[in-house]
């Protein structure tokens, strides 16, 4: 059975490691290094026979167009998150409209079919409100437009080490917590927020789908799809893959079983509020 592999929720391979990963693709195989004891390598066939998609996660995968004929014969898409945030959040994250330039010569080169585009994660902090994300969305929205086949919308969840970024640069204040959702007692304002988000992107041609936010799902009409999905990998490819619900993501993940290649603490943009900005670690 054929493996779909992740590259990266750990790190943006596409856009810091593009000539790693074609590397290891000429190689045939990965070595990949457990991310809580680096004593234990697992190799992972990248043979085209043994993969059954390749799902890539990055800000910016310009740096693999040169090389992305390597990838003929593969199953592949790709998740580009682009939030407009900026600085302080996303301290060396690309502009909004270069951002959306390089996603639309992306769906230019290998088709608006492999492309999904992430608003996330969104967070309720400081100046960041309602009000703030409806505008913000649907600027963005404008501009990417039909260069993608969905738009995945999630919360910011909270981490320990990426709320004490927060609370240092003054977003969050020295109780709260990122998340900022209580389902008990402020859903209606959040489903509200999700819903113009939702509204925004579907009518400018964009179906919408949530990321690991059942509660969401329950409340506005989407498209349900996982992150990495079962159904758009089978519109890729003809080979077998395990179906099963990865038993690894968080609670509300519906993602099917995946082997990720990346490490955590090797992305260099420093986005505050990012999960896998922690501990240094190096690619093998």
């Amino acid at each position: 059975m054929a493996t779909v592999v992740s590259a990266s929720r750990r790190s943006d391979i596409p856009s810091f490691h593009a000539e790693w990963f074609y590397g290891r693709l000429r190689a045939g195989c990965v070595d990949v290094a457990n991310p809580y004891n680096n004593a234990q390598v697992r190799r992972v066939s990248l043979r085209p026979e043994d993969v059954a998609c390749f799902v890539f996660w990055t800000r910016d995968a310009s740096p693999m167009l040169k090389g992305i004929d390597a990838l003929e014969g593969y199953a592949f898409y790709f998740h580009v998150t682009i939030t407009g945030y900026g600085p302080p959040l996303e301290p060396s994250g690309l502009p909004a409209k270069e951002a959306i330039e390089k996603l639309q010569a992306l769906a230019a080169k290998v088709g608006a079919s492999r492309l999904v585009w992430r608003y996330d994660p969104v967070l309720l902090a400081g100046r960041y409100d309602a009000a703030w994300h409806a505008e913000n969305f649907s600027r963005l929205a404008d501009g990417i437009g039909g260069s993608v086949r969905h738009c995945v919308i999630s919360l910011y969840d909270a981490y320990r080490h990426s709320d004490s970024r927060l609370r240092k640069a003054g977003i969050l204040a020295d109780s709260a917590s990122g998340r900022m959702v209580n389902w008990a007692d402020s859903q209606g304002s959040v489903v509200d927020m999700m819903q113009t988000l939702a509204e925004i992107a579907r009518a400018r041609g964009l179906p919408v789908s949530f990321c690991a936010e059942p509660e969401l799902e329950h409340r506005i009409a989407s498209e349900n799809l996982a992150c990495i999905d079962a159904r758009i990998i089978r519109e890729l490819t003809n080979r077998p893959f395990s179906v099963r619900k990865d038993k690894n993501q968080r609670s509300g993940c519906n993602c099917i079983e995946s082997v990720d290649i990346g490490s955590y603490g090797i992305c260099p943009r420093g986005c505050l509020y990012c999960y896998a900005n922690r501990r240094q670690n190096v690619l093998i």
